[in-house]
């Protein structure tokens, strides 16, 4: 049975569209909330990048748990607002950058 990654409130109860695992976590303290779906702030943009069906990837805000770090990641979500994978895929401004040219050589 998989995991329910997401962060919890004070009150122990689980956030929706937020996920942490043991060495990041969604920064829920900056960002916009996750359009219509949560209250959660954390996202980068107020809409997902892409809605199939309800099935959600979105840019988020994160931290490094350890450094503080700032750093980006996509997270995938199920329209009930819970994380579809456990893992980060990590990365910074300077990597966010790097993709965008990338992508933007390979869609014209």
């Amino acid at each position: 049975m998989a995991a329910d990654h997401r962060l919890q409130d004070d009150a122990g109860n689980r956030i929706p569209y937020s996920c942490g695992n043991r060495r990041y976590r969604t920064n829920i303290e900056k960002g916009c909330r996750h359009g219509e779906f949560s209250e959660t702030l954390g996202s980068v943009f107020e809409e997902p990048l892409i809605d199939n069906g309800g099935w959600t990837l979105w840019l988020e805000h994160a931290t490094e748990i350890e450094t503080e770090a700032e750093v980006y990641w996509f997270m995938w979500y199920a329209p009930d607002g819970i994380p579809t994978i456990p893992l980060s895929g990590i990365f910074d401004r300077a990597d966010l950058a790097r993709m965008n040219s990338m992508l933007a050589q390979f869609v014209p």
